[in-house]
């Protein structure tokens, strides 16, 4: 389990680089092809739309050829995607590359963190946690590495960097000991059995889980919104070169991992819920704050302080999401990360339309508007399982049959 738990940081290592080299590459990117904004909206949209066919197809890939073979298909959907995306093709090629990557994530993604959660006995927010770290890491690092490659005048090395990434993580798992491979197999075995086994949720479980589904779909367009276009914005608004501006996505990131480190055990300690709701606020006021300054260091200031906040809201959103619905893993991590592919396709595009056609403030306040819904999920599910539970005190006859 300790192998592959290492392996499974290593794999949200690569989709934390897969999430946002595109949007750090995107202000040298677009003026290569001679496009717009609204086609880098587009490009991301297509990641996104590989990315939930990933999520979807992914239960069923598992039953038929194992977690093991599945998440080898992934790593090869990345690799050979990003060694010809780094010859720069055309850019119909480029758009068909992009569905191909997205599908791999969308395969990695749900599976490691559905395994995770399901076989992590103890202090599930805390070990889904550290995997966040290293998504985290990942989307902190490619950024670096793209603004140092910008500046070199080779960017397009970014693509071939992160080729290698995947093919580094390919050897040690498809090398994998066989009572790892075997322990892998019998756990999926297992999820899959189960989600087989519970037929539908209940009433209660059923409005929780669309409250989440929502909560992720937002969240999702946020996160990446704040990913693939805060380089952008900062080159419009604050007129930064393009290799000072894609270091802004690192600053994210280096909050986002130093806010991971402490998230889980912060949540275990005050409960889930006050934590996401307290994050969430925090998240909405350095946002709204970045349309009041035009300082390039309050500026990071404030992208720092929202990187911090938000550090904890994904992974301890999918725990407590989990808990609250029993039972269904599987079968719920699937759908609620589905649901922040179609948030993230469908909000990135919204995000890039905006950049081309309002000002650059209007992209920032409806990044705040994200914000406000998620603090709006947040509180009508905490407020419908609680009178859920005060039906199941009260009727417990009742509730049970129903």
């Amino acid at each position: 389990m300790k192998r592959i738990f290492v392996l499974s940081c290593g794999f949200y290592l690569l989709i934390g680089i897969t999430s946002v080299v595109l949007g750090a590459l995107l202000p040298v990117l677009l003026p290569h092809y001679e496009r717009n904004y609204s086609d880098g909206g587009f490009l991301l949209f297509l990641q996104f739309l590989g990315f939930l066919v990933g999520v979807i197809v992914s239960p069923s890939l598992t039953a038929k050829i194992g977690r093991k073979w599945m998440l080898t298909l992934a790593l090869i959907c990345i690799v050979a995607a990003y060694l010809v995306l780094g010859w720069l093709p055309a850019w119909n090629v480029l758009l068909l590359l992009t569905i191909i990557v997205g599908f791999g994530s969308g395969i990695i993604e749900p599976s490691v963190g559905a395994f995770t959660i399901e076989f992590t006995e103890n202090q599930k927010a805390v070990a889904m946690s550290k995997l966040d770290v290293f998504f985290a890491l990942g989307a902190l690092l490619i950024p670096a590495a793209a603004a140092l490659f910008i500046w070199l005048g080779q960017w397009q090395l970014t693509f071939f960097t992160v080729a290698a990434c995947a093919l580094i993580l390919m050897v040690p798992w498809v090398t994998m000991p066989r009572p790892a491979a075997k322990y892998l197999e019998q756990a999926g075995e297992n999820t899959t059995q189960q989600g087989t086994n519970k037929v539908s949720y209940s009433k209660k479980h059923l409005g929780l889980l669309f409250l989440f589904v929502v909560f992720f779909f937002v969240y999702m367009g946020l996160e990446l919104g704040l990913m693939n276009f805060l380089p952008s914005i900062l080159v419009e608004r604050l007129e930064l070169k393009e290799s000072i501006a894609s270091l802004s996505v690192s600053i994210l990131w280096i909050a986002m991992i130093v806010g991971r480190l402490f998230s889980g055990k912060i949540a275990e300690a005050v409960n889930y819920m006050p934590f996401l709701i307290w994050s969430t606020i925090g998240t909405l006021l350095f946002t709204v704050s970045m349309v009041f300054v035009s300082g390039q260091w309050i500026t990071y200031g404030l992208i720092f302080g929202t990187g911090l906040f938000m550090s904890g809201l994904f992974c301890i959103a999918l725990v407590y999401a989990n808990v609250l619905i029993p039972g269904m893993t599987e079968r719920t991590t699937s759908i609620l990360i589905a649901s922040g592919g179609i948030g993230g396709a469908t909000l990135q595009y919204l995000t890039g339309w905006s950049m081309s056609a309002w000002p650059i403030v209007g992209t920032i306040m409806i990044l705040a508007g994200f914000c406000l819904l998620l603090l709006l999920t947040l509180i009508l599910s905490h407020l419908w399982n609680a009178r859920n539970e005060t039906l199941s005190s009260t009727f417990p006859q009742q509730t049970k049959e129903i």
